[in-house]
């Protein structure tokens, strides 16, 4: 038992500060792993470390462990010295320990029974405590300071490592994340099946309904890659924030290496993600697109709007406001991502939100890569070309939509990271 008290003590140990407040840390630990946590401490202290703790009904064994002990009656100092002299403390005032009793269970009995009047004499026999001049022209920041703390690529390493455990552990979470993925590939493929090699009759007719399913089944594989990567972030990541929070105040770790380490164990999650789900619908719809080039594409869709629930979870203090903030993210990427009514048809006032939807381009770069000359037929060139001019999508612009969605992915992140630092430092 105590498995979480224990790494509450052990998280604090890792930048080997200088001064540790602990808040009965023996609590919820049996007598044997109680005594092994304050010999561990006691060490630590007699190496220079200074620590300072509250202990709840100690043993003989841990209680002998302490160089100094402070005994407290409604604010008051009742006792400020040795384990050794607490007997000889009490016995002074007329308050005589038993032989083989337990000094502090000797001294609490004693704080809890007797009375106000008794009691004074056993404050007025402390000798006064005096801050050192030293002490109190340090400034906080002497204190807050963690000269100890390890290099970035040390930090790097153990937060990668930690963040990939954390992510395959969570088996519930993984198997619903990719169960949900896979189902979703799975019903968009039944739903436009063959859509990419219909292009209506030899006699023209049907055309703008092929081409009509065949753009709807494109949106709709950017809305999925759009919805999928939102939604594990904006559950789990709120839950984790705090965690950051007390680690990064104590100097455990910088925001760089936890930002980092975060990106690394997740965008490998959003390949495989998007692989599994192409595999499934990319025959199914007989896509005409480079297999590569568009898992490619939702990958760094998923990243970039991951990118943007990052940022939500990073202000957001808990799962509930997160999600109920969510739909005003999500919402203008669908309302401004071109589809459903043009860029041109937008109020001028509020037109300019396109520019940072990364769904936008997203669905320019999906369109792009599937809507290629070469995988048009030849006598159906001009409707190919007006699937482009229908959506303000420009053939040649593929290398403007690739380098937006990187910039806005490495923006979202630099951004969230700035926030979980400033929200860390006013925490502390």
């Amino acid at each position: 038992g105590g498995e979480k008290k224990r790494t509450a003590v052990a998280v604090e140990l890792i930048s080997s500060p200088s001064l540790i407040f602990l808040d009965e840390p023996t609590s919820g630990l049996d007598s044997y792993n109680a005594y092994e946590l304050c010999c561990i401490l006691r060490r630590l202290a007699e190496s220079g470390c200074t620590i300072v703790c509250t202990i709840h009904q100690p043993s003989s064994e841990v209680f002998d462990l302490f160089h100094r002990v402070m005994f407290l009656r409604l604010g008051q100092i009742v006792y400020n010295g040795s384990v050794e002299g607490i007997v000889e403390h009490f016995a002074a005032q007329g308050h005589y320990c038993k032989p083989n009793y337990n000094p502090a269970d000797f001294a609490m009995q004693k704080l809890q029974t007797l009375t106000d009047e008794e009691v004074a004499p056993l404050v007025a026999a402390v000798t006064p405590v005096k801050c050192s001049s030293q002490i109190g022209n340090m400034s906080s920041s002497a204190f807050l300071s963690t000269p100890n703390k390890a290099g970035m690529f040390t930090q790097l390493r153990l937060l990668v490592t930690r963040e990939f455990y954390q992510f395959i552990r969570d088996r519930m979470t993984l198997v619903a994340r990719f169960g949900m993925n896979m189902f979703v590939a799975l019903m968009c493929g039944l739903m436009y099946w063959g859509v990419g090699s219909d292009w209506g009759q030899d006699d023209g007719t049907n055309v703008e309904k092929d081409i009509n399913n065949h753009t709807g089944g494109l949106f709709f594989l950017a809305m999925c890659a759009m919805f999928l990567s939102v939604q594990p972030l904006l559950i789990v990541f709120p839950v984790e924030r705090p965690v950051f929070m007390r680690e990064y105040v104590t100097g455990t770790y910088g925001t760089l290496a936890y930002a980092l380490s975060k990106s690394l164990v997740e965008i490998p999650t959003h390949v495989v993600q998007q692989v599994a789900a192409a595999v499934v619908y990319y025959w199914m719809m007989d896509l005409q697109g480079n297999f590569g080039l568009l898992v490619g594409t939702l990958v760094l869709l998923s990243i970039s709007c991951s990118s943007l629930a990052l940022l939500l979870g990073s202000v957001t203090t808990s799962v509930e406001t997160a999600v109920n903030v969510m739909p005003a993210l999500l919402v203008p990427q669908i309302l401004f991502g071109g589809f459903f009514i043009s860029i041109d048809s937008v109020p001028t006032w509020c037109r300019w939100i396109s520019w940072i939807t990364p769904f936008r381009y997203g669905f320019g770069l999906i369109t792009a890569v599937e809507f290629t000359e070469s995988a048009v037929p030849d006598n159906r060139q001009a409707a190919g070309d007006d699937i482009f001019r229908r959506y303000e999508i420009s053939r040649d612009s593929w290398w403007w939509y690739l380098i937006a969605l990187v910039a806005i992915s490495v923006g979202l992140r630099i951004l969230a990271a700035i926030m979980l630092a400033r929200n860390a430092k006013q925490f502390r």
